[in-house]
């Protein structure tokens, strides 16, 4: 049974482990661990990941400082509202981030495949003494040049093993890997995993597919989400020696960002506005070589109107605010030859803020979103948000 070790997302955490432990956390590169006076004591700070890392005697569980709830409910885009069944808490077993997904997304797998997995036209290669489909010359004459049979050809599958049913699968099997989750969590996986035994997985490594929202389709949609963040977040730091192991971190900086954008964009919608997110299309010099990428550019039929940045920071005041944030949104502002650049970070109960910079003819707002109430409020909060940037 491997120790279990917890870490706050924030502030200082004292930790008892091995050197060599402590070396193979700070590979993983989840969060900073440095020596303390007392033997076999370390501080683990910065910790820019949270969820569970697994070595092998070893288990380090990060709490995030925001509701497990509510990161289910931006990790899915704000489309799951978990509520944690107690049922699947087995004893002594705390909250954790990985189990809370799990069950979300075999939730939704249950829901989205009730009468089934979606099929869908699959293009099929294959050497086959039948032709059907379309006979694929080149490769016939590249591969056995000169022989009749067996004949290369192409085809279209009406198959449930299409990239949506694969993204599924894959998150249902790396969660089925991972060691701790409750029992009652294996049990659900255990009864959602045969519904995809004709269905491939993604590939370890592979990019993940793209898949494309359809009429057709879009009872998956959440699970797809949740599948996409799980399969982002799961990767084996060590395959060999005394440091195997791996890890389950969730990037709240991405998260937050997505969430945001997501939100933002369905509110500017509707107010006939355009919403890009990480736009790449600015240059803060003539020659374009400095490159910027605001999360967030707000355009309407005479081009961009605002930009916007998010910071997964947790600022004291809207008074606390780095001087190279309120840089790089004045940067931002001159390049878009917008009046208003924002800057969203995470705070509760903190009153806007305005900042004028004279000298540039911009003014930077200061926005904070509190994660500490429940997903409806954090709705709100980033809903009222996208009144403000486009009003």
């Amino acid at each position: 049974m491997p120790r279990i070790v917890t870490v706050r997302e924030v502030g200082e955490t004292l930790i008892d482990v091995t050197s060599e432990e402590a070396i193979a956390l700070a590979e993983v590169g989840f969060c900073r661990v440095t020596p303390t006076s007392a033997p076999g004591r370390w501080r683990a700070t910065d910790v820019k990941q949270v969820g569970a890392v697994a070595l092998r005697d070893l288990t380090v569980r990060v709490v995030p400082k925001t509701p497990i709830e509510s990161i289910v409910y931006m990790a899915s885009l704000g489309r799951v509202q978990l509520s944690i069944d107690p049922r699947t808490i087995d004893a002594g077993f705390d909250r954790s981030l990985p189990s809370a997904l799990a069950q979300a997304l075999i939730a939704e797998v249950a829901t989205a495949t009730r009468r089934g997995l979606v099929k869908g036209y699959q293009q099929t290669s294959e050497s086959s003494s039948v032709v059907r489909g379309r006979w694929d010359v080149a490769r016939q004459l590249s591969v056995r040049p000169g022989l009749p049979l067996p004949v290369e050809i192409d085809y279209d599958d009406y198959t449930e093993d299409i990239p949506a049913n694969r993204l599924l699968h894959a998150a249902l099997r790396v969660l089925k890997q991972l060691e701790g989750l409750p029992r009652a969590v294996e049990r659900a996986l255990n009864r959602v995993l045969p519904l995809f035994a004709e269905v491939g997985v993604v590939r370890r490594g592979a990019p993940l597919p793209t898949v494309t929202v359809t009429r057709l389709n879009s009872h998956y949609a959440p699970a797809l989400q949740l599948a996409r963040v799980i399969l982002e977040a799961v990767a084996w730091t060590r395959t060999e020696g005394a440091h195997h192991g791996g890890t389950f971190l969730l990037n709240m900086a991405n998260v937050f960002e997505r969430f945001v954008a997501h939100v933002l964009d369905d509110e500017v919608g509707k107010r006939g506005g355009r919403l890009l997110a990480q736009d790449q299309s600015w240059w803060l010099d003539a020659d374009k070589v400095v490159t910027l990428r605001p999360d967030v550019v707000i355009y309407d039929g005479s081009g961009p109107r605002t930009v916007a940045d998010t910071k997964y920071k947790a600022i004291e005041s809207v008074s606390s605010v780095a001087n190279g944030d309120v840089y790089q949104a004045t940067a931002y502002a001159l390049a878009l030859g917008v009046p208003t650049a924002h800057l969203i970070y995470v705070a509760e109960d903190q009153p806007r803020r305005t900042l004028r910079i004279p000298t540039a003819g911009v003014t930077v707002v200061v926005h904070a979103v509190g994660l500490g109430g429940t997903p409806e409020q954090l709705r709100r909060e980033v809903t009222q948000l996208a009144h403000e940037l486009c009003p």
